[in-house]
């Protein structure tokens, strides 16, 4: 396995390209909420947006357009949180509609 750049950024692929195609997906380290057997990985959509999936997407279909935390929500109990990005900084939410959990996410400091 070998880290490669191509247009779309940078993935894990096998060395020798002509006979191994395969690619890794990018995981996050979050456990799928729904499912709980497979593990959530980072995608894009047909217009290059990123979201959030299950890699075992045929049998489940856990999807978030934001980035799950692997928190459980401490007011409703949902099983993980969602990170957003504001002007005010980024803030990890619960994606429950009707809890309204939220905290600011710890500052990270640019090197320059």
């Amino acid at each position: 396995m070998v880290l490669k750049h191509g247009r779309f950024g940078e993935f894990t692929a096998c060395s020798n390209y002509p006979k191994c195609k395969f690619v890794k997906q990018k995981t996050i380290g979050v456990p799928c909420p729904n499912c709980s057997e497979g593990q959530v990985v980072e995608r894009r959509s047909k217009r290059g947006k990123t979201f959030y999936g299950c890699n075992r997407y045929p049998e489940c279909d856990f999807v978030a357009w934001g980035k799950p935390l692997a928190e459980k929500c401490p007011d409703c109990g949902s099983s993980y949180l969602v990170e957003k990005w504001l002007k005010a900084g980024g803030v990890a939410q619960c994606p429950n509609g009707e809890c309204k959990y939220k905290r600011p996410l710890p500052q990270v400091e640019a090197t320059a």
